[in-house]
């Protein structure tokens, strides 16, 4: 005979099965790979990430399943290139000539830096080398002692 402890058990083993499973995928997850993704609602370009529309809402449960299944960020990010083009994508993928586009504002900035302090030097014009220092004034060479007695007529 079975005793009422055997019927607990298997009662909880079967209820087992009717509980929700608990998903693998946090949503910090979900969100760093939607933050890259452009909604395709038709709203203004918008991430995912911060659209509120109903499209974004199943943008963002289809990635948590990709992700759930499994898929890394680029397998995500490729299935939506190849659905919507690279224009899905937040951010250029930094491969080919998109190297071009990562990097040429931080070398327009550096040398409209550089630009900007060969303009000023040039400009102000003390680069050093024609600087007349008053030692070697041909005026002090000549009029020094014209300088010192006017200026000991003043003091008298």
């Amino acid at each position: 005979m079975r005793t009422p402890k055997h019927i607990f058990l298997l009662l909880l083993v079967g209820s087992v099965e009717f509980l929700p499973a608990e998903s693998a995928v946090e949503w910090e997850d979900v969100l760093s790979v939607t933050e890259n993704i452009v909604c395709t609602c038709g709203c203004p370009t918008t991430l995912v990430s911060a659209c509120s529309c109903h499209r974004a809402e199943e943008m963002n449960r289809e990635v948590e399943t990709l992700l759930t299944e499994g898929s890394t960020n680029r397998e995500i990010y490729d299935h939506y290139v190849a659905q919507f083009g690279l224009e899905v994508l937040g951010a250029p993928r930094v491969e080919g000539f998109n190297i071009v586009g990562w990097f040429f504002p931080f070398l327009v900035l550096a040398l409209g830096g550089c630009g900007v302090i060969v303009g000023y030097r040039y400009l102000k014009g003390d680069d050093g080398a024609n600087v007349v220092t008053p030692t070697t004034s041909p005026i002090n060479e000549k009029y020094h002692s014209e300088i010192q007695r006017e200026i000991a007529d003043l003091d008298t």
